[in-house]
């Protein structure tokens, strides 16, 4: 500092060490500040980032409800699997990742890259995981944990798997899994839903999804820099889905399926007091284990190309000409209409003219002399033909939707189809047509524009043998929780009451009866010893064959005609019917009925009426014919 008369002057050091000491305390000052901010202010803020970096909260999948058949005997519950999944924010180089996974297990990069994008484009957070392979088995699970430093952010993740225990057995009814897509994730119900999540695609595993679904756990777990799990901390356990009860009968359902042999089809078998479903086949089927962990393309498109449509529930979606399996509703339209007697005969001379054609009898030779009840016992086409004229196709269509047809039944499935049952006024709108004399010939026979399901010919039946209630088929008894807690109780429903006299249905039901016992009756392949079976046999054609064609074996197989059955029994007191349709079978009674009687036959031996066969010897209606296909070559019987 320099001396300068009354005063002292710094000098430029002690100037700028001033300055500099001002600018090392405002530094300091701000430091401080920043720390005070970052530990006090913020502190819990960062420290519950830094927890996140290394604590990680895992998902554990719920196993799915279980179903149980009436007996609650398991038929679908889960097994263990894995999967291999990604967590992007374990992720370093995700090229070099995924296509050392590639390598490993063989599976395409380019499939890999666009599963990765596709739940990104779905929302998938950086530290959830992607689904990047489903049900690995184990000698691949032991591949990955063995190069698992290649494989950076790839892990192998356990889950449940749906294990269908009887492989195609009750598929239809089940319906199959797969994952989530993008539409299905924007709905509502599927809020709580990830992508890469499994859900019910059809059948009862989709309607019942809510019930089935349960209540996903979680693990805590401490994670290294590689994303490994280091350390279990904390879980809470998931909550399996619903039990769901349902009214099928797996030993009806097995003789169902072991009857249909390798046939094409769809047969229905019910309590007509309630309208339990007891067993439900379509035909051909499909095992839905190949869907629950990821159906291969190849898989799926020969199921899909298959011309004779394994995917598709016949039983509820096939429509089909009900052929002569359709003179019940005619018989029944003619009494309560009066337009017959049952005394009344027609003869049947092998055809009848009608408009300067030809309608020919099955019986090329005629059956002679028939009343009502010879008619329906020896199917009669000339008898029925006559009363179609009385009748006229009005008449004959109210009788048919008072007794269940041109209606969906209400089944708890979805994809049910109405069926057709024509009437004037239906022509004229779809076919700006009038509704022609001759036309009600065919629609008499069950043919024309007449078309029904398989589960509609049950419910038609069962009516019949109920006095005249037409119920709700139903396939679920009741939903559990994993407690065993009922949570939902089915009652059966009463859709509508058909109105039918008692001496109406006393007289159709004596005539079906005599289809199945008496010589000539058409079903007597499905009678049953001290059993009294009440049935009708139908043939429904596919294609209008020549004149003179006769032989069945001169006929290709997809132009063969539909074989039909449908029965009930005991006839005093029915506790059970069936439904049967046989595609290309030929005939209702050569190759529909057999299945019927060993369906019956096995009921009643299960409750107890009919001895148990003994091994090696006859075992009743049926078990010795080799499949619907045997009996392709016999007589034309409708």
């Amino acid at each position: 500092m320099l001396y300068n008369g009354n005063t002292l002057e710094p000098t430029l050091h002690q100037r700028r060490l001033r300055i500099l000491s001002v600018f090392l305390a405002a530094f300091f000052c701000l430091l401080v500040s920043r720390v005070w901010y970052l530990q006090i202010l913020r502190g819990n803020f960062f420290k519950e980032k830094s927890e996140k970096q290394r604590i990680r909260v895992l998902r554990v999948l719920s196993p799915r409800g279980e179903f149980v058949d009436r007996e609650e005997r398991t038929l679908v519950d889960t097994k263990p699997g894995f999967n291999v999944t990604l967590t992007l924010e374990d992720v370093q180089d995700l090229g070099q990742s995924l296509a050392r996974l590639s390598e490993l297990v063989s599976v395409s990069e380019v499939e890999l890259h666009q599963k990765v994008a596709a739940a990104s484009t779905a929302g998938i957070r950086r530290f959830q995981m992607i689904r990047l392979l489903s049900n690995v088995d184990w000698p691949t699970v032991a591949l990955l944990e063995a190069h698992q430093m290649d494989l950076r952010g790839i892990s192998v993740s356990p889950e449940p798997l749906r294990n269908y225990r009887f492989d195609g057995l009750f598929a239809h009814a089940f319906g199959y899994m797969g994952e989530i897509n993008g539409a299905e994730l924007s709905q509502e119900a599927f809020t709580d839903y990830r992508m890469g999540d499994v859900i019910g695609k059809t059948g009862l595993e989709k309607g019942l999804e809510r019930y089935l679904k349960g209540v996903d756990g979680s693990r805590r777990v401490e994670v290294n820099s590689l994303g490994r799990i280091i350390q279990e901390m904390a879980e809470a356990s998931p909550v399996p889905g619903s039990r769901i009860v349902l009214t099928v009968d797996y030993d009806i359902q097995q003789a169902l399926e072991e009857a249909f042999s390798d046939a094409s089809g769809a047969g229905v078998v019910l309590n007509p007091n309630t309208g339990d479903i007891l067993a439900m086949v379509s035909r051909p089927s499909y095992d839905p284990n190949v869907f629950s962990g990821g159906i291969p393309k190849e898989t799926w498109k020969e199921l899909t190309a298959d011309e004779k449509h394994p995917l598709t529930n016949k039983a509820i979606s096939g429509q089909y000409a009900p052929g002569s399996v359709f003179k019940i509703v005619m018989a029944v339209a003619g009494l309560e209409e009066r337009e017959i007697t049952p005394q009344e005969s027609v003869y049947c001379r092998g055809y009848t003219k009608f408009g300067g054609r030809r309608f020919r009898c099955w019986k090329r030779r005629g059956h002679g002399k028939v009343d009502l009840h010879r008619a329906l016992v020896q199917s009669c086409d000339v008898y029925f033909y006559e009363l179609g004229q009385r009748l006229g196709i009005d008449k004959i269509a109210e009788c048919a939707e008072n007794l269940g047809l041109n209606r969906p039944t209400g089944i708890d499935l979805e994809g049910e189809k109405p069926g057709l049952i024509p009437n004037r006024a239906w022509k004229k709108k779809t076919r700006k047509e009038p509704w022609y004399p001759g036309e009600n010939l065919n629609a008499a026979i069950g043919q024309g524009y007449i078309l029904v399901t398989p589960i509609q010919l049950a419910n038609l039946v069962a009516a019949i043998a109920n006095g005249g209630t037409v119920y709700r088929p139903q396939l679920v008894k009741r939903v559990e929780n994993y407690r065993g807690e009922v949570l939902k109780e089915i009652a059966p429903e009463v859709r509508y009451d058909a109105p039918l006299s008692a001496k109406t249905l006393h007289l159709v039901i004596q005539a079906l009866e005599g289809v199945v016992s008496e010589k000539r009756g058409t079903g007597g392949r499905a009678r049953l010893k001290n059993i009294r079976v009440a049935g009708k046999t139908g043939t429904a054609q596919v294609v209008r064959m020549k004149q003179d064609e006769e032989e069945i074996e001169d006929i290709p197989e997809k132009h063969r005609d539909h074989a039909l059955f449908t029965a009930f029994a005991p006839v005093d007191d029915p506790e059970i019917a069936v439904a049967i349709i046989v595609e290309h079978g030929g005939h209702g009674g050569s190759a529909a009925a057999p299945i019927a009687g060993q369906v019956l036959e096995r009921y009643f031996t299960k409750t107890g009426r009919l001895p148990k066969p003994d091994d090696g010897k006859d075992k009743g209606p049926g078990e010795h014919v080799e499949g619907p296909q045997a009996f392709l070559t016999a007589g034309r019987v409708n």
